[in-house]
């Protein structure tokens, strides 16, 4: 019953679930009356967690999915998306508001979901929460945090490949530089690809700002190496998945994959477009441990 309401409910219009997610002070306001914190508070100490962020387009679903093959443990992929959509553009700005974000909605959301299925092993694998990586280490001290990057390259690729079908309606927005940032004054008059540029380098910026010391992980390398996989991710959740199950994952297309590219492949992009892409993006590259300036 749960299953048949939740795909009629992700049928419904698209104006009514994002008005649904903007009510998450509300409902975690009566969550909070009805469940109380120390309950709470005491069921997810216990259960273990983890939190694997990145931005858009980095491989997220294919890695939920993939994770989620541990019948011992409940993987989900970007669960509540409109309500932490609705949150990030305050978040970015106010590490206070994310932590109440995370207490008084997010954690009864979490919560919930672990007496729902009775596991012990909950994790995430998000692009919405990249703005509140601080806020969920902060909240749940135990939990694994990690950082789940793509090369920027494919990435901004990838999202001006899907920002094209959409006609560049979204653009990200609110999504956008802050004041101070050196592009803040320039915003309105960049191109989609050079704000694409901008939001991938941005997403990693506040990862990486926000979760010192939390391992990087490559999406690139989770689909050709298992032992990688193993020894990165697998091992240090907790995770049993075999070989032959990733080998089985990995032939099966995924569902947010690109159909048709529309836009050329980064060896193809205009000298200038590659220059932007170096002057914006190559340092969080080379953070990231991926080769800067490199177009062959």
């Amino acid at each position: 019953m749960k299953r048949f309401f939740r795909r009629l409910w992700a049928r419904s219009p698209r104006f009514m679930r994002v008005a649904a997610g903007r009510t998450w002070r509300l409902r975690g306001h009566l969550e909070r009356l009805w469940l109380g914190d120390k309950k709470v508070d005491a069921r997810l100490a216990r259960t273990r967690l983890f939190f694997l962020l990145g931005s858009g387009r980095c491989g997220t679903l294919f890695v939920s999915t993939l994770l989620n093959l541990d019948p011992g443990a409940v993987v989900r992929h970007e669960p509540r998306g409109h309500p932490d959509l609705d949150s990030r553009p305050r978040s970015r700005r106010d590490a206070d508001f994310a932590y109440f974000y995370i207490q008084h909605y997010r954690k009864y959301v979490i919560y919930r979901d672990i007496v729902d299925t009775g596991t012990g092993l909950y994790g995430e694998v998000s692009s919405p929460l990249r703005a509140l990586g601080g806020a969920l280490a902060r909240s749940f001290p135990h939990a694994r945090m990690m950082i789940l990057a793509r090369d920027g390259r494919d990435t901004v690729r990838s999202a001006l490949n899907r920002q094209a079908g959409r006609g560049f309606k979204a653009m990200h927005d609110p999504v956008r530089p802050l004041p101070g940032d050196a592009f803040a004054g320039r915003w309105t008059s960049m191109t989609p690809f050079q704000k694409i540029c901008w939001w991938w380098m941005d997403a990693y910026r506040t990862l990486l700002n926000d979760l010192p010391g939390a391992p990087v992980i490559h999406f690139e390398k989770t689909l050709r190496d298992y032992d990688y996989l193993k020894g990165n991710v697998l091992d240090p959740i907790g995770l049993s998945i075999s070989r032959e199950q990733w080998t089985a994952h990995k032939a099966r297309k995924s569902e947010n994959s690109a159909e048709t590219y529309r836009v050329p492949h980064w060896r193809e992009w205009s000298e200038a477009d590659k220059a932007f892409f170096d002057e914006v993006c190559g340092e969080m590259m080379e953070r990231l441990g991926y080769p800067r300036g490199q177009w062959s």
